[in-house]
């Protein structure tokens, strides 16, 4: 395991990172711990959309899909 030191950290943000650790029954340290390690699981914005445009086989132009809308309207 690695140790992570964070300097120059606001006392008020230390302060509320103390009350909400207090709130979820954890220290500090295991508070934190949990905050990172969601940050680090959750993919980043340009991994999703890369992974999404890899999937899209449409090919549509704005204006087709907004004839397409226009369509669909008309016929409700």
């Amino acid at each position: 395991m690695a140790t992570l030191y964070v300097r120059d950290l606001p006392e008020e943000v230390l302060t509320e990172l103390k009350i909400r650790a207090a709130r979820n029954h954890q220290s500090l340290q295991a508070y934190a711990r949990s905050l990172l390690e969601q940050e680090a699981a959750t993919p980043a914005i340009e991994d999703v959309v890369a992974r999404i445009r890899a999937r899209a086989t449409a090919r549509l132009s704005t204006d087709e899909v907004l004839q397409d809308i226009d369509r669909g309207r008309r016929h409700e």
